[in-house]
């Protein structure tokens, strides 16, 4: 036996032994037959219902690590953005990009890569239906009735690109009766931000509810070497669900929402000059270090970094009861999304790497059909397909006059745009059997799919590309014992030179227009066993195989080396688990431990280019590996006291990988571990509520969130490390006993830690997306029903 499976089996066995003892420590155990409710309340009357299964369930019952977070708790703690997400949920971890696009890791499972057409590695959908790129999940934090978080492989009921796990936005839905609130808040930086909703019947049969939230903000960013500022938030929401319920048997539900964002993009803090092209002097060189302080971030006024970022999204769903406690569901759901976003790369006032301007376009329709038993039988199962088609846009206007590239070459200027389609086809299957006390589960899903991508990095008036590129194409073709090739080409042409071949064919090294394709296909699978000795324990084990799709990346490549696509990854999931409810209720542990074989992960790392030196470029990890276990509480000690603690460990570990560092040194990066990946998450905090009167509340409330350190590329090179950082939220307040209104005090980051989320690289400076400062605020809220 190897040392890696000695080290595995006893890491399950070590992880087990903790999950039976807290299984163990329930008292209810031992009993045969649980003691039955009081008349005042009942074991259900405070469950979480999830639909992780999609179906809806006691998050206690559901055999999987799930994070459910209340539309409750989404107020109370001020989550309003992906990052306040993260630090709510144990074990994800969220990144911005210069592109919008944002990035998501689930224990250590994630895929850096800003194109707006590439698949993520952790999923997101609005009641179910999926939000197929990154940058299409911004501002969906409102009128929730929760969040849920799936952790681990989800690729059996999700689909495709959800090895990570999948996050599914529950709106909150029409109402039986007539309802309205809202909210206004106003805080630090002169944030206002308003929230209305009201909800209702319209008759016997249909339902509606409507809902919006707006946020308008001053600059928070300001220059550390001139008076600039930037940093203001824009942004407008909208939703409207309609229920219609015309038989007992036919229910339809219509989903329209959509968001105006108008924000400035986020400038990051030059900390590192590292030139793309050695030995050439720039005026970059000697600029100043952004200092230490959250605030501080220079950048180009004269780009106008800026958005005008637009989106919506329209979902139908029916459901047909066809027969005794089964129902047809159809779920279809159409996005259109439109990108203008200019931004300063390089976090200088010198034009080193500035994208003056940015637009691009997303358009995807998929439709699922599915067949389930929705009883409570002994034999529950799904059945059904999927077909989606995406399109993703981009259009790019690049400025480096400054950077060693203009010095060495003199070329200032150029663009580049992309377009990709993917369409995916799937069938799949899940099935849970219960014999007594133990629940039999498996799961199938085959998927195909065919992306095809075009990509074309061009030159612009003025610009001496043309002569550049034919030289460059004549002189790789007699290293490669090709005749020059005659041709002079324009400086309005596509120029991204062939170095690799194109759908396997040999290399012509003639600059022209990028073309590749990708048909894969994969069956996802999942199997395991539920043993719930009692109905406040459950314990569980899966086994699951999920897979990622391939990705062409969209670059301004000046060879196709940069533009060549990643194959799909797959990932092997083992992981053991226990959910128990102890103290007479008043506690709930859960645990799990994990492990995950990885192939073909899917990472950003470096390449060495004839012309611009040192640039991305994605690769395949041929093998690596996750271990790792984490630790949820939850108690409510005594009355109107809630506290919580959770820890999350994740071991990444690459086991076979040469490429290039970010200093572009060829190296071999075995034992390194995955970029965006902490070692330790760790949260704690407590909720208190208590009366002062017969009519009215006092609460107060804090949160803590500390991760470790991490890394934002392979290996760790100088500049690109990621520290370990400590947040704390406060919160206190009154509040009606009814409920129909709240007023609260709230701050986040209270220590104004100094702390950042990534670090990027555009040709010659390496720059931190620093997290916000301090800020604190006032927030009243009502309810009418």
């Amino acid at each position: 036996m190897t040392q890696e499976k000695m080290r595995f089996r006893s890491t399950l066995l070590g992880s087990g032994a903790l999950l039976m003892a807290i299984a163990a420590a329930s008292p209810a155990v031992a009993q045969t037959t649980p003691p039955p409710p009081t008349e005042e309340t009942s074991y259900d009357d405070n469950a979480i219902v999830v639909t992780a299964q999609k179906r809806e369930q006691n998050i206690n019952d559901v055999g999987v690590t799930v994070q459910a977070i209340s539309g409750s708790m989404i107020e109370d703690r001020q989550i309003n953005s992906l990052a306040d997400l993260a630090n709510a949920v144990p074990g994800l971890s969220y990144t911005n990009s210069g592109s919008n696009t944002p990035v998501y890791t689930l224990r250590g499972v994630g895929f850096y890569e800003t194109t707006l057409a590439a698949y993520p590695a952790v999923s997101v959908y609005l009641d179910e239906a999926p939000l197929a790129f990154p940058v299409l999940t911004n501002n969906l934090a409102y009128d929730l009735e929760r969040v849920e978080v799936l952790k681990g492989p989800q690729g059996t009921l999700f689909g495709n690109n959800a090895t990570g796990g999948a996050i599914n936005y529950i709106a909150a839905k029409p109402t039986d009766s007539f309802e309205a609130g809202g909210s206004i808040s106003y805080g630090r930086f002169d944030t206002i931000q308003g929230e209305a909703y009201v909800s209702g019947p319209l008759s016997d049969k249909i339902g509606v509810r409507l809902s919006g939230k707006a946020i308008h903000s001053g600059d928070w960013q300001k220059g550390y070497t001139n008076d600039a500022t930037t940093g203001k938030t824009e942004t407008y929401a909208a939703r409207l669900l309609v229920d219609i319920n015309p038989t007992e048997t036919l229910r339809v539900q219509l989903n329209v929402n959509g968001w105006v964002d108008k924000s400035d993009p986020q400038a990051v803090q030059y900390i590192l000059y590292r030139p793309n092209i050695p030995g050439v002097p720039t005026a970059v060189e000697n600029y100043p270090k952004a200092p230490e302080r959250p605030r501080a971030a220079d950048f180009t006024e004269s780009i106008n970094p800026s958005s005008n970022n637009k989106f919506w999204q329209a979902v139908g769903r029916i459901d047909l009861d066809i027969f005794d406690n089964v129902t047809l569901t159809s779920l279809t759901s159409y996005v259109h999304y439109n990108q203008d976003m200019p931004y300063d790369g390089d976090g200088v006032t010198l034009q080193d790497f500035d994208v003056a301007e940015f637009t691009g376009k997303v358009r995807t329709f998929s439709q699922e059909l599915r067949l389930a038993n929705s009883g409570s039988s002994d034999f529950r199962w799904v059945i059904g397909g999927n077909y989606s088609r995406d399109k993703g846009d981009d259009y790019y206007i690049l400025t480096y006059p400054d950077s060693t590239v203009a010095a060495a070459l003199g070329i200032t200027r150029s663009g580049y745009q992309s377009q990709q389609t993917i369409k995916n086809y799937a069938g799949f299957a899940n099935g849970e059997i219960d014999f007594g006390q133990i629940t039999a589960k498996a799961g199938i899903r085959y998927t195909k799919s065919e992306r095809s991508a075009t990509s074309c990095f061009f030159s612009l008036a003025g610009q001496p590309h043309g002569v550049i590129f034919t030289g460059i194409s004549d002189l790789l073709r007699a290293q490669n014992g090709l005749p020059p090739s005659g041709m002079t080409f324009d400086s309005d042409q596509c120029l991204t030179i062939d170095v690799t071949g194109i759908n396997g064919a040999a290399p012509t090294y003639l600059p022209g227009e990028f073309a590749g394709t990708l048909n894969e296909d994969n069956i996802s699978f999942k199997a395991g066993l539920d043993w719930k000795p009692n109905r406040d324990t459950l314990l569980y084990a899966n086994a699951t195989k999920g897979y990622k799709a391939g990705s062409f990346p969209s670059s301004a490549a000046a060879t196709t080396a940069q533009l060549t696509g990643v194959k799909q990854e797959s990932l092997l999931s083992y992981e053991l688990g226990v959910k128990a409810t102890l103290l007479d209720g008043s506690l709930q542990a859960n645990a799990a431990a994990f492990y995950y074989d990885y192939k073909n992960k899917q990472l950003r790392s470096k390449l060495l280019d004839p012309v611009f030196g040192v640039l991305d470029a994605l690769v395949n990890i041929p093998t690596s590996d996750v271990k790792g276990f984490e630790v949820e509480l939850n108690a409510q000690p005594t009355d109107g006291l809630n506290v919580y603690a959770n820890l999350v460990y994740v071991d990444s570990k690459i086991k076979e990988f040469q490429g290039f560092s970010g200093a572009g040194v060829f190296d071999d990066f075995s034992g390194a571990p995955f970029p965006y990946s902490p070692k330790y998450s760790v949260g704690a905090g407590f909720n208190y509520e208590f009366p002062v009167s017969s009519s009215m509340a006092a609460f107060v409330g804090a949160d803590l969130t500390h991760r470790s350190s991490t890394t934002a590329i392979i290996g760790n090179a100088p500049g690109y490390e990621i520290g370990d950082y400590t947040l704390l939220d406060l919160r206190a307040g009154v509040k009606s006993q009814d409920d129909r209104w709240q007023f609260s005090i709230w701050g986040k980051n209270v220590g104004n830690e100094y702390y950042w989320t990534n670090v990027a690289s555009y040709y010659d400076t390496v720059a931190r997306y620093a997290g916000r400062p301090a800020t604190y605020g006032a927030t009243l809220s009502f309810k009418y029903r």
